[in-house]
């Protein structure tokens, strides 16, 4: 059957003996990868190179998360100026119920790391920050984001699944083969159909509904000027 790249099954997947020639023919010709990935941040620069639609820095997530209290909290999504971010998050997590303390620490100092890896690469002085508790499916179905680009992680839970190469072409069997996932703390940008509609990513979340399993994660969007304005 379909395996995800961690080693663990997924339900309900379907079998590849299901899937037509024509479909089978293709995986083995394999297209060129549109992921690069690496066990340091320089990874995610990745993302600025023609042809790459996928760039994953491979890390652990920080420890000490587990002590969050997902139940008391709400979800945050606010727009900031980079340069005052730390301000700006340190009352939005006010407002959504995060208790001040060591989880909170890591958190916010994390957030504030990867936004400014985010803000770098993509030369932009303002980020759209979304932290989300997750119980459902959020965004089950494979879809491209209709953004430049975004960074998305996951701090506790399963991370996002995606597609690569050849295994994005839609074929008969439902669900594509080869799913990869991404565990948590890793830390990936995904390249969206307005930079390009060659080589977007393919991703989603893991369905999880009816497990009882919850995620945490972390998207940022860049902002255009223009759009900060109207905040």
């Amino acid at each position: 059957g379909s395996m995800v790249n961690t080693g663990r099954p997924l339900p309900g997947m379907g079998s590849a003996t299901t899937c037509s020639g024509a479909c089978r023919m293709s995986m083995d010709t394999k297209a060129r990868s549109i992921a690069f990935t690496a066990r340091n941040p320089k990874a995610l620069r990745a993302i600025r190179v023609e042809g790459v639609g996928i760039a994953i820095w491979e890390r652990s997530a920080p420890s000490g998360l587990s002590e969050l209290k997902l139940d008391e909290i709400v979800d945050v999504r606010f727009t900031a100026d980079i340069d005052k971010l730390s301000a700006t998050l340190d009352n939005v997590l006010d407002d959504a119920g995060h208790e001040r303390g060591v989880a909170r620490d890591i958190l916010h100092n994390d957030i504030l790391l990867l936004a400014d890896h985010f803000a770098q690469i993509m030369q932009s002085e303002f980020v759209e920050i979304r932290l989300e508790h997750v119980t459902t499916n959020a965004c089950k179905k494979f879809h491209t984001d209709y953004v430049t680009a975004r960074l998305i992680t996951t701090y506790l839970g399963q991370g996002t699944q995606w597609i690569d190469g050849d295994d994005a072409v839609d074929c008969d069997c439902g669900d594509p083969h080869n799913i990869q996932q991404m565990q948590a703390g890793d830390v990936a940008l995904f390249k969206g159909r307005l930079w390009s509609q060659d080589t977007p990513a393919i991703h989603r979340s893991p369905p999880i509904e009816g497990t009882g399993e919850e995620r945490l994660m972390l998207v940022v969007n860049p902002v255009e000027p223009s759009q900060a304005a109207d905040q």
